[in-house]
C-alpha cells in the first residue's frame, strides 16, 4: 500500500515503524524538520517538512495515488482538514485520530474514518485490567454496548475436556482458541483445555457471567 502518515508522535512513529516492517511504501508529513530526520535516517520513507492542511503539500506527497492518508496530530480540526483535503484530491480512505470525544459526530458525518481519543483507550484497559483481572484482553464494540475479549482457561474451569457443543453458551460467541501457539476456530466438537487462551464476542452485560465458566 502507499500511505500518508501526518504527525510524528508517538502514535505516528509507532505508524511508521509498522507500516515500514510491512514493506508499504510510506510517506511521512510533520512539520517538525528534526523528526521528519531521525524517521529518515531509520526507515525507508520518504518526509515531507510541512503542513498537511494545505493543498500543495498533500499534493507533493501524491495524494491522489494514496491508499489512505492517516493524521494522527492533537489538533482535531487539522486531523479533520487534511484527511477531507485528501479524499479530494483522490485518496481513497482518510483515517484520523479524534482527541475531543464531544467532535466525533463530525468526524463521522465527514466519512473520516476515526480512532477515538488514545488517552482514553489506555485509561479504559488500565481500569478493566484492575476491574476483571482475568480477562486477558479486550475491544469494545458499538460505542460499548459489547466485547471482545480473551480469557484462560484456569484448572478450576468446568470447560476442561468438555465440547463447545456441550457448554451450551448462549450469551456469547467462542470466536478463536490459542494453544501451543495455534490458532483453532472452535466447532461443536472441539474440546476445552487447560490453559486455553479463548477469544470471546458477548454484549458487555454478559461478559463477568461468560468469563466466570473459563476462569472462576
Amino acid at each position: 500500500m502507499y500511505l500518508i502518515i501526518v504527525g510524528l508522535g508517538g502514535i505516528g512513529k509507532n505508524l511508521v515503524d509498522i507500516a515500514s516492517k510491512d514493506k508499504n511504501d510510506v510517506v511521512v508529513i510533520d512539520e517538525d524538520e528534526k523528526r521528519c530526520r531521525e524517521v529518515a535516517s531509520k526507515y525507508d520513507a520518504l518526509t515531507i517538512v510541512g503542513d498537511a492542511t494545505e493543498k500543495s503539500t498533500l499534493e507533493e506527497a501524491e495524494a491522489s495515488r494514496a491508499h489512505a492518508l492517516i493524521a494522527t496530530t492533537s489538533d482535531d480540526a487539522a486531523n479533520l482538514m487534511m484527511a477531507l483535503t485528501a479524499k479530494g484530491l483522490g485518496t481513497k480512505k482518510a483515517v484520523a485520530v479524534v482527541n475531543q470525544e464531544e467532535h466525533v459526530e463530525m468526524f463521522k458525518e465527514a466519512g473520516v474514518y476515526l480512532f477515538e481519543n488514545p488517552d482514553m483507550t489506555v485509561a479504559s484497559h488500565l481500569y478493566f485490567s484492575v476491574k476483571r483481572p482475568k480477562i486477558k484482553d479486550f475491544l469494545t464494540v458499538s460505542g460499548g454496548k459489547a466485547e471482545i475479549f480473551e480469557v484462560i482457561v484456569t484448572d478450576k474451569s468446568r470447560t476442561v475436556g468438555k465440547k463447545l457443543s456441550k457448554l451450551r453458551i448462549k450469551l456469547g460467541i467462542v470466536v478463536a482458541i490459542e494453544r501451543n501457539g495455534d490458532i483453532i476456530l472452535p466447532m461443536g466438537d472441539t474440546i476445552f483445555e487447560l490453559h486455553d487462551l479463548v477469544t470471546i464476542f458477548a454484549k458487555t452485560q454478559n461478559v463477568d457471567k461468560i468469563s466466570q465458566l473459563f476462569a472462576p
